[in-house]
């Protein structure tokens, strides 16, 4: 929606200068026969008044058409569409709601995080179970408006409350939820230390963590909550520990609308959680530096045309395909051709990082979740895994230690994703290729 939204204030701004430049060729060429009416006509004829005035008529015309397109255009098209949006979609319009998006992959293709955060103006409030997708692919954004001053407000569930055993049973006593939250509350105490190392003083770099031991109702994005400009990005439900992706819904302050009801939500919850703390640090516990790498546009994926690596893209999200927390389903374009999945396709993939030296030895963890359609197979530094990766509609993922393959250095890992040929499909969605992963990587300091 974005890239179509650029596209059409792109086609509008071409209209808009040739039309500028029309109307004043129009005020130019009445203004200019105007004034030199008298040369081209003699002073007794019977015509050069009404030509003069003809002229004149142009060249008001060409003013008239100046000012419209300056001063009075724009106007003019904001109240139409308002107008016609309220004729089209009444209700939705009255509620506030500017976009309703089945999933969070769609609206991450449609809304980028910096669109989200570009006019922020006093404060960006986030909400969720982990935050892991915020903790691992916004922190550098998060970091930046932050130590330009804005107050960010992030709320995350303790990881040690009953809610989390109550979903860890929901979704059959694994300790995956428990682990991802961990996780990000590290990675999040990390970036919070580094904005107030680097801002140390109270005006600038706030950056506040909390942590909530209720039934979420909803997770949400919230930007500069209560002003006129201020608006919402809202999960329609609670996240009860399913892989089924929620609805979310774009809001903004209308009177008696959905907005000031998800606000008031929002800020109860806040009431009701309270301050991360940073465990004290033991002298015989080991430290270790935690890093969690995602699938998304860091992905890299093998042109053979032009025997390049290039960056992965961003697929669209189907119903019958589940999630990994924090990643995204990608592929070499957002969907397969219908010749793809008439004849199948095989494409590779990698994702890169690196082990300082001397600590190749000292990998507590490297975890790697992981979903394919329809299969996979994984490489970790020349070492083949003998198993095919699949599952993109499992359950739960697929989970792969491959601790004792890592190396000092840049490690790489890759995956060459497989789609199995299905002649009789008349459409390409019912043959789609995709990859989704997630590695956890914890090495002692």
């Amino acid at each position: 929606m974005e890239k179509h939204n650029n596209k059409s204030l792109r086609i509008r701004s071409w209209i808009r200068d040739r039309v500028l430049f029309l109307a004043m060729m129009i005020f130019v060429a009445g203004a200019g026969l105007y004034m030199g009416a008298g040369k081209l006509i003699p002073h007794d004829s019977i015509w050069l008044h009404p030509v003069k005035e003809f002229f004149l008529l142009v060249s008001m015309i060409g003013v008239v058409s100046l000012g419209y397109e300056l001063f009075l255009r724009e106007l003019t098209f904001n109240e139409y569409k308002e107008a016609l949006q309220d004729i089209v979609n009444p209700h939705a319009v009255r509620l506030g709601i500017q976009g309703i998006y089945k999933n969070r992959s769609e609206l991450g293709q449609a809304v980028t995080f910096q669109s989200l955060f570009k006019d922020v103006k006093r404060e960006i409030f986030i909400g969720g179970t982990s935050l892991l997708s915020i903790s691992t692919g916004s922190r550098d954004l998060l970091k930046e408006k932050a130590l330009s001053g804005i107050k960010v407000k992030l709320l995350v569930i303790d990881p040690d409350s009953e809610i989390v055993e109550l979903i860890t049973r929901q979704i059959g006593g694994k300790a995956t939820l428990k682990n991802e939250i961990k996780t990000s509350l590290l990675l999040l105490q990390k970036l919070q230390d580094e904005i107030e190392e680097m801002s140390p003083s109270s005006g600038n770099g706030k950056l506040t963590i909390h942590t909530y031991s209720v039934i979420p109702s909803h997770s949400f994005i919230s930007v500069d909550e209560g002003s006129s400009n201020g608006f919402m990005i809202a999960d329609i439900g609670p996240y009860l520990g399913r892989n089924h992706p929620r609805p979310s819904m774009i809001l903004v302050k209308k009177k008696n609308g959905l907005y000031d009801y998800y606000v008031e939500l929002n800020r109860t919850l806040w009431e009701v959680s309270k301050p991360l703390l940073p465990e004290p640090h033991k002298p015989s516990e080991e430290k270790t530096r935690t890093q969690v790498f995602v699938s998304g546009k860091e992905t890299e994926y093998y042109d053979g045309a032009t025997k390049n690596w290039k960056p992965a893209v961003i697929c669209n999200l189907l119903n019958q395909w589940r999630g990994i927390k924090g990643s995204q389903w990608v592929w070499i374009r957002e969907q397969t051709t219908l010749e793809e999945a008439k004849t199948g396709s095989k494409n590779k993939f990698r994702l890169q990082f690196g082990i300082p030296n001397g600590k190749a030895q000292s990998v507590k963890r490297a975890e790697l979740y992981v979903r394919s359609d329809d299969t996979c197979h994984i490489t970790v530094n020349d070492v083949s895994l003998k198993q095919e990766y699949g599952g993109a509609d499992f359950p739960d993922p697929f989970i792969i230690d491959f601790d004792q393959y890592l190396k000092e250095g840049t490690n790489t890992v890759t995956f060459e994703v497989i789609n199995y040929a299905k002649p009789d499909v008349a459409a390409p969605e019912e043959n789609p290729s995709g990859l989704i992963y997630r590695l956890h990587l914890e090495v002692l300091e």
